[in-house]
C-alpha cells in the first residue's frame, strides 16, 4: 500500500513538473513490465553462468577474456537476483529502478561484449534490449542520453578490438548498423510513447469524466420523485429508476423483461406511439392493472427507427393528495361560513316552527305547513352536520387494520342494525392476514355509507338484497382492493358521471347526496380511492383501492 501511494504521488509530481509520463505508468499495474524484465535478466544471467561452467563451448562465448566473462556473468546473476526482489517489493521507485536496472545491464553487457571479443553469437541482441527498454518505460531526454552514451561506448569497444586485431572491419560495420538501429528505435519509440502517453492520459481523463458523469446521472435518476423508464422499440426494458420500480409494483426481476409483462396498459400506448406518433412527445393517463392511476409522458431517445423511448411516470395519487389538501382547506373555510351564516338562522326557524306547532288555533293545513318547515329544517341541519363532520376529519389517524377481523365485526354489527339475515351478507378476504393503513373511524363511515346505500336503493324489498364484501390482493401492484357488491339494478350511465358529486342524489325523499361524496373524500384523505363499477350481469360494485403498504 505504501509503495502504491509513493507511486501515485510520483505520478502527480511528474505531471505537475511537466515531465513526460509513459503510457505504462497510466496503467493500474505499472510494475508488470519491470517485473517481467527482472525475471528475464535472472534467466539470462543464469544461462551465462551455465555457459561459463561448461567451458564457453556453447555459441563460442567468452573466447577473448574467459575469466572476465565468468566474473561478469556471476555478478550479473547476483544483480539480477537482487533486481527481482526490488521489483517485487517495489522499492525504490519505478523510475529509479528503470534507470538502475537498464544502466547496470548496459555496463555489464558492454563488459561481456569486450570479454567475448566483439559483437557476434547473438550478443548484439542482448545489448539492444535494455537500451530500447529505457526509452519505452521512461521516454525523454535522459533515456536518449543513456542510449547515446551506450552506443558510443559500444563503438569505442569495437574500435579498440579492431586496433588490437581481435575483430575485422566487418564487425565494426555491423556495430555501426546496430548502434544506428538502436538510436533510431530509441528516438522513435520515445517520441511515439510521448504522444501515446498524452493520448492515454487524455483518454483516461475522459473515461473518468464519463464515469463520473454516469454516476452523477444515475444518482440524479435514483433521487428523482418521478419514475423514469427506458424501453427499446422491441418493448424490452433497458433501465428503470427506483421510483418507477415502486410505481410498477416492485417487480422481482425487470432487466431485459418485456414491458407488457409488467405494465400491459402502458405497453399498448407505447407501441401505438412507436407506430403512429413517434417522435412527437405525448402524454397519457392509465390505470395500472386497474388499481394505480399513473400519468406518463413519452419522448424519443436516438433515431426514430433504432432509438428507444424515454418514459416519465407520475403517480396521480400524489397529485390528488395535494388537490385534496387544497380542497379540504377550502371546505373548512366554507364550513365556517355555513355554521355562521346558515345554522343560526336555521335554528331560529326550527324553534319558531316548534312554538307554532304548539298553538291550539292551527287547522290541518297550517299544521301540515309547520311539519314541512320542521322536516326541511332537520334535513338542512343534517346536511350542515355532514359537511362539518367531513371538514373535521382532515387529519386521519391511520392504523394497521386487520381486514378479516375488522370486517367480520362490521358485517355482524351492520346486519343486526339493518335487520339483515346472516345469508344476505357474505365476506371474503384473501389473503386472510391482509392489513391496510386506514383511520378506523373513517373506514367505518365509508363502509357504512356504501352498505347503507345498498340497503336503501338496491332492492325494493330488503329481503331480496344480497350483499357481498370481497377483499383481494392485486399481485402486479401489491395493492389491496375491497369490493362492496349488491344484486340491485345498478346505476344508469347518465347518473354514473355525477355519482360522487356533492348534493347529488337519485332519491327525492331520502338522503342529502353527501354520502358517496363523503365516502370518496374520506378515502382520498387516507391515500385510497373509491370508484364505481357497473357489473355486466347487473348490480353495483363500489371498489376501494387502498394505498400500497411499503
Amino acid at each position: 500500500m505504501q509503495s502504491r501511494a509513493r507511486q501515485t504521488a510520483q505520478k502527480v509530481a511528474l505531471e505537475q513538473e511537466g515531465l513526460p509520463v509513459s503510457a505504462f505508468l497510466l496503467d493500474e499495474n505499472t510494475w508488470s513490465p519491470l517485473q517481467l524484465y527482472s525475471i528475464y535478466r535472472l534467466i539470462l544471467a543464469g544461462m551465462l553462468v551455465v555457459i561459463g561452467l561448461t567451458g564457453h563451448s556453447f555459441a563460442q562465448l567468452g573466447r577473448f577474456q574467459p575469466v572476465l566473462f565468468d566474473a561478469v556473468s556471476l555478478v550479473y546473476l547476483c544483480v539480477a537476483l537482487i533486481g527481482v526482489f526490488l521489483a517485487h517489493f517495489r522499492w525504490p521507485s519505478f523510475v529509479d529502478q528503470v534507470y538502475l536496472h537498464t544502466g547496470i545491464d548496459i555496463i555489464l553487457l558492454l563488459m561481456l561484449v569486450y570479454s567475448n571479443g566483439g559483437l557476434h553469437s547473438g550478443i548484439d541482441l542482448l545489448f539492444a534490449l535494455p537500451v530500447i527498454l529505457a526509452n519505452v518505460l521512461r521516454p525523454g531526454q535522459n533515456s536518449l542520453f543513456l542510449s547515446a552514451v551506450s552506443v558510443i561506448a559500444l563503438l569505442s569497444i569495437q574500435i579498440y578490438l579492431q586496433n588490437k586485431a581481435v575483430v575485422d572491419s566487418s564487425q565494426l560495420t555491423h556495430a555501426g548498423l546496430l548502434t544506428f538501429f538502436v538510436l533510431m528505435v530509441s528516438w522513435l519509440a520515445g517520441d511515439w510513447l510521448k504522444k501515446a502517453s498524452k493520448t492515454a492520459a487524455l483518454a483516461k481523463k475522459r473515461g473518468q469524466d464519463i464515469a463520473s458523469l454516469s454516476q452523477l446521472n444515475q444518482s440524479i435518476l435514483d433521487q428523482l420523485q418521478m419514475g423514469i423508464l427506458v424501453v427499446e422499440r422491441s418493448g424490452v426494458i433497458r433501465h428503470m429508476n427506483p421510483r418507477a420500480w415502486e410505481m410498477l409494483g416492485e417487480p422481482a426481476s425487470w432487466r431485459s423483461q418485456p414491458l407488457k409483462s409488467l405494465a400491459p396498459e402502458l405497453n399498448i400506448h407505447l407501441q401505438h406511439w412507436f407506430k403512429h406518433t413517434c417522435p412527437k412527445i405525448v402524454s397519457y393517463d392509465i390505470k395500472h392493472w386497474q388499481t394505480t392511476e399513473l400519468s406518463f409522458r413519452l419522448s424519443q431517445l436516438g433515431s426514430r427507427n433504432k432509438g428507444a423511448s424515454l418514459i416519465y411516470l407520475d403517480d396521480i395519487t400524489e397529485q390528488r393528495e395535494k388537490q385534496q389538501e387544497v380542497k379540504m382547506a377550502s371546505l373548512g373555510q366554507l364550513t365556517a361560513n355555513i355554521a355562521h351564516e346558515i345554522r343560526n338562522p336555521l335554528g331560529a326557524i326550527s324553534h319558531a316552527a316548534q312554538l307554532l306547532s304548539e298553538s291550539p288555533a292551527l287547522d290541518k293545513a297550517d299544521t301540515r305547513m309547520v311539519q314541512i318547515i320542521q322536516s326541511n329544517s332537520k334535513r338542512m341541519n343534517v346536511t350542515i352536520e355532514s359537511v362539518l363532520n367531513l371538514s373535521r376529519k382532515k387529519n386521519p389517524k391511520k392504523e394497521a387494520v386487520h381486514l378479516q377481523t375488522w370486517l367480520s365485526e362490521f358485517v355482524h354489527d351492520f346486519s343486526m342494525q339493518s335487520d339483515l339475515k346472516a345469508n344476505q351478507v357474505s365476506l371474503f378476504v384473501d389473503p386472510i392476514d391482509a392489513e391496510v393503513q386506514f383511520d378506523p373511524t373513517h373506514f367505518h363511515q365509508v363502509l357504512w355509507n356504501l352498505c347503507r346505500n345498498a340497503v336503501k336503493y338496491a332492492c325494493d324489498d330488503i329481503n331480496n338484497l344480497v350483499l357481498a364484501i370481497n377483499c383481494s390482493l392485486r399481485p402486479q401492484t401489491k395493492t389491496m382492493m375491497l369490493n362492496v357488491i349488491d344484486n340491485g339494478a345498478g346505476i344508469s350511465e347518465k347518473n354514473q358521471e355525477r355519482l360522487f358529486e356533492p348534493f347529488f342524489t337519485t332519491s327525492n325523499t331520502q338522503g342529502t347526496g353527501l354520502g358517496l361524496f363523503m365516502a370518496r373524500e374520506l378515502c382520498l384523505t387516507n391515500n385510497a380511492s373509491l370508484e364505481y363499477i357497473r357489473l355486466p350481469a347487473g348490480g353495483s360494485c363500489f371498489r376501494v383501492i387502498f394505498a400500497h403498504n411499503k
